[in-house]
């Protein structure tokens, strides 16, 4: 009981952001993730010789190609077995760990962090911070930050007059609202989401709600699957053939700065779109 009242007393601490300075000997030195949110806010602040893993969904297309490091960092598949092989200084993971999996990571002797979720801007900053704190780069985070600050200035300074009307489309008609990064993101780009909550559309829902342009993830859109046939749905393409957009979707799944270098590619994208013969219906 005591090593679990020791855990949670460190985790609380963390999560109010109120961990002592970091000195040389307080800096992990073997750090695991064991979510993809923390393995991308991990690969920001601390260079691959500091880190003993990430997930195994890492190294999938749209991640790799925007973190390529991991290719050559161990991965793991969140068990508390791979856990008590490492002997990592510092696990991070997220809140939605079961109550199992936290009595274990416990009782390995490393420190946890749990990283809530970060679903906009704000969200993104508290984050940043307490993932630099953990892994000893605070300064690194705090210059992420103003990267991103500078980057959403920008963007407020040149937001179009009229936002342009935005459907997310995903494979099997899912639709993220506007409780979610991908609206965060979409406003910052100069966007409105005109699915108000998270849920499904078919194509019939989609074409009447008349969105000016219809944006993908890049995460599996060049994959073969039947619940991405409805893309090539005839009447689709001859409404939105022109007004077609692909964004990195591993900007938009996981909160991390780099979100707001995705809204700024977004805006440039939007634009492209509606100014294109037939741009807005």
């Amino acid at each position: 009981m005591r090593g679990l009242g020791a855990a949670f007393l460190l985790l609380l601490t963390a999560e109010q952001g109120m961990a002592a300075p970091t000195s040389s000997a307080s800096v992990p030195h073997r750090i695991m993730s064991l979510k993809i949110c923390t393995d991308e806010l991990l690969m920001d602040l601390a260079p691959a010789s500091r880190i003993a893993s990430v997930t195994f969904l890492s190294r999938e297309k749209a991640a790799l190609k925007l973190w390529p490091e991991a290719a050559r960092i161990p991965v793991n598949y969140n068990s508390p077995e791979e856990v008590l092989a490492t002997r990592p200084d510092l696990v991070l993971t997220d809140s939605f760990t079961s109550p199992t999996m936290r009595a274990l990571l416990a009782r390995s002797g490393a420190r946890v962090v749990e990283v809530p979720p970060a679903e906009n801007f704000a969200q993104i900053r508290t984050v940043t911070r307490l993932v630099g704190q953990a892994v000893g780069e605070p300064e690194k985070a705090e210059a992420l930050i103003a990267q991103m600050d500078r980057t959403l200035h920008s963007l407020v300074a040149s937001k179009p007059v009229h936002p342009i009307r935005v459907m997310g489309w995903g494979g099997g008609g899912f639709v993220p609202g506007r409780a979610t990064l991908f609206n965060a993101v979409l406003e910052a780009a100069g966007g409105t989401d005109i699915a108000a909550t998270d849920g499904y559309t078919d194509v019939e829902g989609l074409i009447a709600a008349k969105p000016d342009v219809l944006a993908y993830g890049d995460d599996y859109i060049d994959t073969p699957s039947l619940r991405l046939d409805q893309n090539a749905h005839p009447l689709l393409l001859k409404l939105y053939g022109n007004r077609r957009i692909v964004y990195p979707a591993a900007y938009l799944n996981c909160g991390v700065p780099e979100s707001a270098m995705a809204a700024a590619a977004l805006r440039q994208q939007l634009e492209a779109a509606i100014s294109r013969p037939g741009g807005v219906p």
